[in-house]
């Protein structure tokens, strides 16, 4: 079954840290593309996080938002990030050194660097954070598939609803169009009957003007093309993945299909039903923008 591109989901999972939080929502677009940042206590995870989005969503625009919860009694660790340390203070030296100062170099003028001293979750709580993160990722992943999946549902009865009604078009002009070539017999033969000419118009001469006409408005091959274009739309419509492209790409066929129909032909009724046609197209591949 189709699904829409757009949703939204949530999870959560708690670790010995506290809690964490994500939030997914994704939009319509042609192909997939992610847009999230991880804290940097999660970047390690970075390409499995990606990957679990990719195997799950095949299309849309997707966006990803990471909340803490953290407890008071965590056990996150507070530490010096020694590299930076040494860097600020062969620094500070070599001013000291350039400048020809006396000044001696402080703590407080080390501390004072950002990043110097930083909190990060004690190593023992890594892989407790790594896998509540992956826990609520699926769930999140879980409930956005689910609206996906609702949505989706929507859209199948909508498109199949507006296929049935160009089904129920393609009966009529199926109909009309014997009625439309005995229609220019009949008057054919009127104006032989009423025509003055001593001679009159010959029975065979009023067929063959009946047999061009019949031949400039034949939309036999039109009608078996749609027949099979909307089946196949319908096929695709039962189908899960990324199939919103091939539907938009049917409706196209199924467009040009119905123009040739509008063209050849001059009868009212049928006119009628190829502008109903187009206007179930046309809402058609409106909404065939939102299927995945």
């Amino acid at each position: 079954m189709i699904k829409s591109m757009t949703g939204f989901g949530k999870g959560k999972a708690a670790y010995a840290g506290g809690n964490i939080q994500i939030e997914l929502k994704t939009f319509n677009h042609k192909y997939f593309e992610s847009s999230y940042k991880l804290p940097d206590n999660l970047q390690e995870i970075e390409t499995q996080v990606k990957n679990i989005l990719k195997n799950q969503i095949c299309r849309g625009k997707l966006y990803l938002w990471v909340h803490y919860e953290q407890l008071q009694d965590n056990s996150n660790d507070i530490v010096i990030d020694q590299k930076k340390l040494n860097r600020y203070y062969k620094l500070l030296k070599d001013i000291k050194k350039q400048l020809k100062l006396r000044d001696d170099i402080s703590l407080a003028q080390l501390t004072a660097y950002p990043d110097i001293i930083v909190t990060k979750p004690a190593k023992e709580n890594k892989k407790a954070l790594y896998k509540a993160a992956n826990m609520a990722i699926s769930r999140a992943l879980a409930a956005l598939i689910s609206m996906r999946k609702k949505e989706g549902l929507a859209l199948y009865k909508d498109l199949s609803g507006r296929a049935r009604t160009i089904e129920k078009s393609l009966q009529k002009i199926s109909v009309y169009l014997p009625e439309e070539i005995n229609g220019y017999r009949a008057k054919l033969n009127k104006k032989a009957k009423d025509c003055s000419d001593k001679n009159g118009i010959k029975k065979e001469r009023i067929e063959a003007e009946v047999a061009l006409f019949a031949k400039s408005c034949d939309i036999a091959e039109e009608i078996t093309r749609l027949k099979s274009h909307l089946a196949n739309f319908k096929s695709s419509l039962k189908n899960a993945g990324e199939v919103g492209k091939v539907l938009d790409f049917i409706a196209q066929e199924i467009q040009r299909e119905i123009n040739t129909i509008g063209a050849k032909s001059s009868d009212f009724r049928i006119a009628k039903e190829v502008i109903k046609v187009k206007g179930e197209i046309e809402k058609i591949r409106e909404q065939v923008q939102n299927v995945e």
